[in-house]
């Protein structure tokens, strides 16, 4: 419904309203209560719970079933085996547009947002600071895009009244480490390498575990003479933690390795830190893009949250009411065709 929405001019003034419009108050409460609750309630039993959508969640979020269920949704949708991946990394979809828009881009870290008028109409001045020092400029519209809680923001508001506070709300530790060795198959209950059948292993709720998930990567693109690695052979191994792994830690999971690659970073939302939804709109001309991830985090959300924030912030410009946080929209867009 949303592409179908985004299409004809439509958008929203709150992520509550986009998601009313999706699909009623259902929507609305999936944000509210946890995964577990809303797949019990339904007939899924509690083993299911337990061993599967566990598994799923801790090799997506890194966190337990007790996530939102909307989030949880958006999880277990992409477990199915039918997503993509982009050859050199999914940050080129962020770079390829840019390139295609032509934007002026500065290249600079923001540090704060203060709030001027000009004849009657609010004037944003962004300051930001770069290779060659302090620079500001005026802003009819802005558009913030990194995350307002207090552990991810690093810059400030100024002149706004009521001021702009930190969201409540933390963010998940994450360590991604990319191995290139022997996989210890004797861990996982296989002592001869040769019959290991796995290519992903993921894991349940369990304490003292120390990480969350690994697979063994392949090439995007698989040509016809791709072989994948033998379980005996070294291969590529991605293994996701919550903290990084120790020498005895990666000992365990590999009988050796020629290399470790480590990345560590605040992936997603801490879902059972929200305290609601954090709001679109922070000022007239002034939006908020990455509140959408306390509905659910994923390449995806974030295309049509930008989107959403792109046409909401045109029908404001010119007035076009029409276009913003309409009722029954199926009828109308079916009206329109």
């Amino acid at each position: 419904r949303i592409y179908k929405y985004q299409a004809h001019g439509y958008a929203f003034s709150s992520l509550e309203e986009l998601l009313r419009s999706l699909g009623g108050e259902a929507f609305v409460n999936m944000t509210q209560r946890s995964v577990a609750e809303s797949l019990l309630e339904v007939g899924v039993t509690q083993r299911f719970v337990d061993d599967v959508i566990a598994a799923v969640l801790r090799s997506s979020y890194g966190q337990s079933v007790l996530v939102p269920a909307f989030a949880g949704a958006m999880s277990l949708a992409g477990a199915q085996g039918s997503t993509w991946a982009v050859e050199g990394g999914n940050k080129l979809v962020c770079s390829g547009l840019l390139k295609l828009t032509k934007a002026n881009i500065i290249p600079a870290r923001v540090t704060g947002i203060s709030l001027h008028n000009s004849e009657g109409r609010a004037l944003y001045q962004v300051h930001y600071e770069g290779s060659e020092g302090q620079g500001s400029a005026f802003y009819d519209m802005v558009v913030v895009t990194t995350p307002l809680h207090p552990s991810r923001n690093n810059f400030t508001f100024e002149n706004f009244e009521p001021p702009i506070a930190d969201f409540p709300g933390a963010f998940q530790p994450s360590v991604t480490s990319v191995v290139h060795g022997y996989l210890n198959s004797s861990y996982f209950g296989f002592p001869d390498p040769k019959l290991f059948p796995f290519a992903n292993i993921l894991t349940t709720d369990t304490p003292d575990l120390f990480f969350n998930a690994m697979d063994n990567i392949c090439p995007v693109n698989i040509s016809a003479a791709f072989r994948r690695k033998q379980p005996q052979e070294a291969a590529v191994w991605r293994v996701l933690s919550p903290q990084p792994l120790d020498k005895q830690q990666l000992k365990t999971l590999f009988r050796s390795y020629y290399s470790v690659q480590v990345t560590e970073w605040q992936t997603y939302p801490r879902y059972d830190a929200a305290k609601g939804l954090p709001p679109i709109v922070l000022h007239e001309n002034l939006f908020y893009l990455s509140g959408v991830e306390w509905v659910a985090s994923s390449m995806e959300m974030i295309a049509v949250a930008a989107k959403n924030v792109a046409l909401l912030a045109y029908n404001r410009w010119h007035q076009d009411l029409e276009k913003i946080d309409q009722k029954d929209l199926m009828h109308k867009v079916k009206t329109e065709l």
